[in-house]
C-alpha cells in the first residue's frame, strides 16, 4: 500500500506542546493571573492596601458537553474568601472581583448571592475578562461561595476555530479558573453517551464512565490553576453528506466529491469553493492534466482522524483529508497533492516541498495569503538531510517534522528559481510518464536502440517507479543547463551518500566523453540504465567496452573512407545492442574483408602485357571488386572474401596464364602446321606418275 502522504503540521487546538492557540491561551491566563492580579479577585478599599493573596477564588468547574444546543454549558462554583485580617480600628472589604475565562464565551450568569451580577468588562480574541459584583461586603476573614456559569458556543465553519461542538465532535479548550496564588481548584468535563474521548493536552486524573453512559473526565486539587490547561476532543462515528462538484481546467473536467459532516454543510461550501478555484491555477502552473479518472473526495476529518495532522493525502483510496479547522494554507497543500504524491515522485520531501511551493504561487495568484512554512533560526536548529526526514509523519517528533516541510519547501523554491518554470514543467512531464534520464539519441538508433530500422525516434526507457531523488536529480540536470548537485549535497544526501554524488559527477563526464565518440550511435541500453540505477562502477566499465568498439569503429570507417566504402549495419546493430564483444569480433572481421578487398586491388595491372592480356581472357576482375565493394556495403563479409579472391587470382595469375595459353597456342599451331604439310605431302604424292609400271603397247 503506497503511504500516505500530504500530512501538514496540525497547528490546530489541542496538539501536544506545540499548539499556538493553546499556548497563547496558557500565556493569557498567566497574564490574567499575573499583571490583573492587583485587579483579579480584589477590589481594596481605603485605607488598606490588599496583598495579591488577601482575595482569593478558588473554583470547582463543570463543562457539561451538549451537543443538541452546539454548545458546552461551564459552571463554576466559586469561593471568594477575604484572607486580610481585621483590627477593632480598621475594617478591610471587597465587593467585586475580576476573572478571566475563555474567549468567545456568552451568557453568563451568577447566583447563590442576593444582588450579585457579572458584566464583561473585556473582550479579546484570547480571553474574556468578567467582573463580578458580589451584591455586599465582603470583610477580612470571611468567605462566600456562588456560582457563576456560562456557555461556549460552537465556532461555527470558520477556519482554525478551537471550539466545535456537534452530533459527530465535540472539542475544546478546558481552562482551570482561580485568582493568582490560589490553590485547589479542580476541573471535570462530562460527555453524552455515544463519544470516543480523548485528552490531546493537559492530563485528568481520573477518566471513567458517567451515570447517564458518557464519560467523565476529573482532576483532583490543582496546585496551580492559573497554569493548567488542557484540550478535550469527543468524537462519535461520523454522519457525512457528499456533494459533487465539477471543476474545469482548461479542457479537463474534474470530478470532486466534497464529503462533508452532516451538521456542517458550511464546510463543504467553504473548502468546495476554494478548490474549484484553485485546480484550474495549479494545472496550469505545474503543466500537468489532473491525473486523477475517478472522483477524488475531499472529506471533512478530525485532527486525529489525520493522523494529528491539518491534511492527508490517501492514494490508494483518492481521498484526501481535511481537517473541520484546516485554513485556505491548508486545502491549497492537500490539493496540490492530487499531483505531488507518491505516483508522480517517491520521496516526502520532495512532494511536500513541491506541494507547498505550488501551494503558495496558488494562494498569491488567488489573491491570498501564501503563508508557506518558514525556515526560522530555531526550525533551522534541528537541521537533518531530508533523504533522513521519516517517510511517514512521526508525532513525537515535532521538530524534525517543523524542520522537513520548512526546508523541503526551501529547496523546493531553489529549484524552481534556477531550473525555471518551463524546465520544471518538461521534468514534471517525463516523470509523469516514467520516462528516465540518459535517453537515446532523438535523431534515431537502430532498432537495437529502441528506435526503427529506419531511423525513427526511439521509443522512450521507462522507470520501474517514480523518480526518487537520484531520478529526480538527474531529469533536472537533464532539462536545464544548470547543475543541482550542490543544492543535493546541502539539503538532501546524507553523509553516506555524499561519495554517490561524487562518483555520478566523473560517470556523467565519462558518459558525455562517450556519447561525443559514439557521433550519433546510441550507447547500449545497459549502460544509460547503469547510470540511471546510479550504479556507477558498472557504467564506467560499460563505458570503457564501449569505447574500445568506437576506437575499432574509427579505424573500420577511416580504411572504408580509403576505398569509397560504405559502412555495414552489423557493428552498430551490434554496438546498440549492448553484445560489445561481438562488435569487437564484427569490426575486426570488416577490417580482415578490407584487407582482402585492398589485396586485390593491388594485385590490379596499371599496364598489362600481352601475355597478361591473353591470361585475362574470360576474366573480370573488375566486376569481382565491384561485387566485393557492394558485399562489404550489405555486411556479406563472406562474399566480400570470394569476390576479392577471384579478383586477386585473375590478377596475380594472368601472366602465367597468358604464357600457358600462348605456349598451347604455338603447340597447337605447330601441331596444326605438321599436319597439315603431312597431309599436303601426301595428296602430291598421290598424284605423282608411277613410273616403275610399264607403258601399255
Amino acid at each position: 500500500m503506497t503511504p500516505p502522504v500530504g500530512h501538514r503540521p496540525a497547528t490546530p487546538p489541542g496538539r501536544r506542546g506545540a499548539t499556538p492557540l493553546l499556548a497563547l491561551a496558557a500565556l493569557v491566563m498567566a497574564l490574567a493571573a499575573g499583571i490583573l492580579a492587583p485587579v483579579i479577585g480584589l477590589a481594596p478599599v481605603a485605607p488598606a492596601r490588599a496583598a495579591d493573596t488577601d482575595l482569593t477564588l478558588v473554583t470547582d468547574a463543570t463543562y457539561e458537553v451538549r451537543p443538541d444546543d452546539r454548545l458546552v454549558h461551564v459552571t463554576l462554583d466559586v469561593v471568594a474568601r477575604n484572607h486580610k485580617a481585621e483590627t477593632r480600628t480598621r475594617k478591610f472589604w471587597v465587593d467585586r472581583a475580576y476573572l478571566a475565562v475563555l474567549p468567545r464565551t456568552k451568557g453568563f450568569r451568577v447566583s447563590g448571592l442576593p444582588g450579585a451580577s457579572v458584566h464583561v468588562a473585556k473582550k479579546t480574541a484570547t480571553y474574556t475578562l468578567l467582573r463580578i459584583d458580589f451584591g455586599a461586603r465582603l470583610y477580612g476573614g470571611s468567605a462566600k461561595a456562588f456560582r457563576l456559569s456560562f456557555d461556549l458556543p460552537d465556532a461555527g465553519a470558520s477556519a482554525r476555530g478551537q471550539v466545535r461542538i456537534g452530533g459527530g465532535l465535540a472539542s475544546f479548550p478546558v481552562w482551570a479558573f482561580s485568582s493568582d496564588g490560589a490553590k485547589g481548584s479542580t476541573v471535570s468535563v462530562t460527555f453524552p453517551a455515544g463519544y470516543e474521548v480523548t485528552v490531546q493536552t493537559g492530563t485528568f486524573d481520573r477518566q471513567a464512565p458517567a451515570p447517564d453512559g458518557g464519560t467523565l473526565l476529573e482532576t483532583d486539587a490543582i496546585a496551580s490553576p492559573t497554569t493548567w490547561l488542557a484540550y478535550v476532543v469527543g468524537e462519535r462515528e461520523a454522519v457525512y453528506a457528499d456533494t459533487s462538484l465539477t471543476v474545469r481546467a482548461g479542457d479537463q473536467e474534474i470530478l470532486l466529491t466534497l464529503r462533508a459532516w452532516e451538521d456542517d454543510p458550511a464546510w463543504a461550501g467553504r473548502v468546495g469553493g476554494l478548490v474549484a478555484q484553485a485546480l484550474p491555477v495549479l494545472a496550469t502552473d505545474i503543466g500537468l492534466a489532473w491525473p486523477h479518472a475517478d472522483p477524488m473526495v475531499v472529506q471533512e476529518a478530525v485532527t486525529r482522524s489525520t493522523g494529528g495532522f491539518a491534511g492527508l493525502y490517501e492514494p490508494s483510496e483518492s481521498r484526501i483529508e481535511v481537517a473541520y479547522w484546516a485554513d485556505h494554507r491548508i486545502v491549497l497543500h492537500e490539493a496540490a497533492h492530487g499531483w505531488f504524491n507518491g505516483t508522480l515522485l517517491a520521496d516526502r520531501w520532495a512532494n511536500e516541498g513541491f506541494a507547498s511551493l505550488y501551494a503558495a504561487r496558488a494562494a498569491v495568484a488567488l489573491d491570498l495569503k501564501p503563508g508557506p512554512p518558514a525556515l526560522t533560526d530555531e526550525v533551522a536548529a534541528s537541521r537533518l538531510p531530508l533523504n533522513a526526514w521519516p517517510q511517514r509523519a512521526e508525532d513525537d517528533d515535532a521538530a524534525s517534522e517543523a524542520y522537513g516541510y520548512a526546508a523541503s519547501y526551501e529547496l523546493a523554491g531553489l529549484i524552481a528559481e534556477r531550473a525555471g518554470d518551463d524546465a520544471l514543467r518538461t521534468v514534471w512531464a517525463d516523470a509523469a510518464g516514467r520516462v528516465g534520464a540518459y535517453q537515446p539519441p532523438a535523431d534515431g538508433g537502430g532498432e537495437a536502440a529502441g528506435g526503427t530500422a529506419a531511423g525513427a525516434t526511439p521509443a522512450p526507457e521507462i522507470l520501474a517507479a517514480a523518480p526518487d531523488w537520484r531520478s529526480l536529480l538527474d531529469l533536472l540536470e537533464e532539462h536545464s543547463d544548470e547543475r543541482f548537485t550542490d543544492l543535493w549535497r546541502t539539503w538532501v544526501v546524507r553523509a553516506d551518500e555524499l561519495s554517490q554524488l561524487d562518483l555520478r559527477t566523473a560517470a556523467r563526464i565519462s558518459y558525455q566523453r562517450t556519447l561525443a565518440l559514439a557521433e550519433g550511435w546510441a550507447l547500449p541500453v545497459a549502460i544509460r540504465d547503469a547510470l540511471r540505477a546510479w550504479r556507477f562502477e558498472a557504467a564506467e566499465q560499460l563505458m570503457a567496452d564501449a569505447r574500445t568498439v568506437l576506437a575499432q569503429r574509427e579505424a573500420v570507417e577511416t580504411r572504408a573512407d580509403r576505398h569509397g566504402l560504405a559502412m555495414p549495419a552489423a557493428m552498430r546493430r551490434l554496438f546498440e545492442a549492448g553484445e560489445l564483444s561481438e562488435a569487437s569480433r564484427e569490426a575486426q572481421a570488416e577490417l580482415d574483408a578490407m584487407l582482402a578487398l585492398e589485396g586485390a586491388i593491388a594485385a590490379r595491372h596499371a599496364d598489362p602485357d600481352i601475355l597478361t592480356r591473353i591470361g585475362m581472357l574470360g576474366a573480370d576482375p573488375e566486376a569481382d571488386l565491384a561485387t566485393a565493394r557492394a558485399s562489404f556495403g550489405t555486411g556479406d563479409l563472406d562474399a566480400v572474401h570470394a569476390a576479392s579472391a577471384r579478383a586477386l587470382s585473375a590478377w596475380s595469375e594472368a601472366w602465367q596464364e597468358g604464357r600457358r595459353r600462348a605456349l598451347f597456342g604455338v603447340a597447337v599451331l605447330a601441331t596444326v602446321i605438321v599436319l597439315a604439310s603431312a597431309i599436303v605431302g601426301g595428296v602430291r604424292r598421290s598424284r605423282r606418275p608411277d613410273l616403275r609400271r610399264p607403258t601399255p603397247a
